[in-house]
């Protein structure tokens, strides 16, 4: 399991907010690199995305994650509508 190698508490980048859940951490946008050599953003599905999805694509002004045609990598978890989550992207 990857973990942050930035300054900040309490990150579980593995952790998905179901659609309703209150995320116990945030904003959006928030990004973060990681001991798996990634880079991970914060961000709401604006869809369903299957679990692991490779080309999901991040909206650089909402932060709404959708699962086609993008660089970044959807949690090991199927994410629906609402769900946020950590996408990560290969930093290097």
């Amino acid at each position: 399991m990857a973990f942050t190698t930035l300054p900040i508490a309490g990150v579980d980048l593995t952790k998905v907010y179901p659609t309703g859940e209150v995320p116990t951490f945030g904003p959006l946008a928030v990004e973060t690199f990681a001991s798996d050599g990634k880079r991970y953003v914060f961000a709401v599905a604006g869809a369903a995305i299957t679990a692991s999805t490779a080309t999901c694509s991040i909206n650089a002004s909402t932060f709404v994650a959708t699962g086609s045609a993008g660089s970044y990598t959807s949690p090991a978890t199927a994410l629906v509508s609402g769900d946020y989550a950590w996408f990560s992207a290969t930093s290097v």
